[in-house]
């Protein structure tokens, strides 16, 4: 995730996409007023230690491409949506990993603002799982007649709001997130019970790179810190949940955060050996120290929550293919797409229900 300056509130840079696929996904993200569903065949998936299929081999029997890259592929019976948006990613390697659950999972691949239809309990009846990798969702920047770009955040639509309260109210749906996903509704999403933006609440954490962050749980923090390319050792903090089976304590080098995450309410699954402090973030291209003021951060980097009646994965590893290739995050992803698929997720979300929303 490359987090250089681009507009005066110093966001990530946007370069249009004019690739065929680019192209496909957005006639795909136009239709979604008609749910994008591919075929899920029942069969078992395999069993937790199963090895993977390799990145880049044995293209989905039933995906559709466009220049041998699929936006919808897989043929496993768990039905998944997986949602994008702005910020730009490397296609290939990362539809790869999702093609390499193809037997455990189907998939289909929607952007925002398109995304957010699917947030109507009644085309969501077609997906088990909401996977999102999604920086930067609520943003808006519009080009004025002098040619200056203006960045808003308008709030989410009455719509919007109640689709994702019905949705998460009614706890039969899986949501993972992972990596800059920590970066969407940061800071317009009305507040929820507890005073506070009830989407940074049902995520567990926030992130933006470019701006403050204002009024979390009654506190202001610094624009968050961001380290590509960091070695990291992460430990399992839990190693009895079956997202973590089959994981050992890895190293990865990864892109790392420093960000407000509010562990009383998450239940830790990871945690790095890189401690996030301002003093090891790097400079803006404007000049501006990235994180400078910000209070030292967690080391957590994986964590399940509840939400309403639904569970909650984030996974904060995944900027590029050093993760999305990675063993250990690929079992991780996978295993997470499995959990929240669950009726024993359901179950516990169930049982541990978390009030978000108003």
């Amino acid at each position: 995730m490359s987090k250089s300056s681009g507009d005066n509130a110093g966001k990530k840079s946007i370069k249009p996409d004019l690739s065929r696929r680019s192209m496909f996904g957005a006639m795909a993200g136009a239709a979604a007023a008609v749910p994008l569903a591919t075929s899920a065949l029942a069969q078992p998936a395999p069993a937790a230690n199963a090895p993977l299929r390799p990145t880049g081999t044995g293209a989905p029997i039933n995906s559709t491409s466009l220049d041998g890259l699929p936006s919808q592929g897989g043929n496993g019976p768990i039905r998944v949506l997986f949602i994008s948006s702005y910020h730009p990613f490397d296609r290939e390697n990362l539809f790869r990993m999702l093609d390499a659950f193809g037997e455990s999972i189907s998939w289909t691949h929607v952007e925002h603002p398109a995304a957010e239809h699917f947030f109507d309990p009644a085309l969501a009846a077609d997906y088990d799982v909401f996977l999102f990798y999604d920086a930067f969702a609520g943003r808006k920047i519009v080009t004025g007649p002098d040619g200056r770009r203006q960045t808003t955040y308008p709030p989410p639509s009455a719509k919007l709001q109640a689709n994702l309260k019905q949705l998460l109210t009614n706890g039969d749906k899986g949501f993972v997130l992972f990596h800059h996903a920590l970066a969407s509704w940061c800071h317009s999403w009305p507040a929820g019970v507890n005073g506070s933006n009830a989407y940074v609440e049902m995520m567990g954490g926030a992130a933006d790179w470019g701006l403050d962050l204002k009024n979390l749980r009654g506190k202001d923090y610094p624009r968050s810190g961001y380290r590509q390319g960091t070695e990291q050792r992460i430990t399992v903090a839990d190693k009895a949940h079956p997202i973590t089976a089959g994981v050992d304590d890895f190293d990865i080098v990864d892109e790392t955060y420093l960000c407000p995450i509010f562990e009383d309410s998450v239940h830790p699954l990871l945690r790095s050996s890189f401690q996030p402090t301002a003093d090891k973030f790097a400079h803006a291209p404007n000049g501006a120290n990235v994180g400078a003021g910000h209070a030292p951060g967690s080391n957590l980097t994986g964590w399940v929550k509840t939400a309403e009646n639904s569970p909650i994965v984030y996974l904060q590893h995944g900027h590029d293919n050093n993760a999305w290739s990675h063993p250990s995050f690929r079992r991780l992803m996978l295993n997470a797409i499995k959990w929240a698929a669950s009726p024993e997720s359901k179950t516990w979300a169930k049982a541990n229900m978390k009030r978000i929303f108003v």
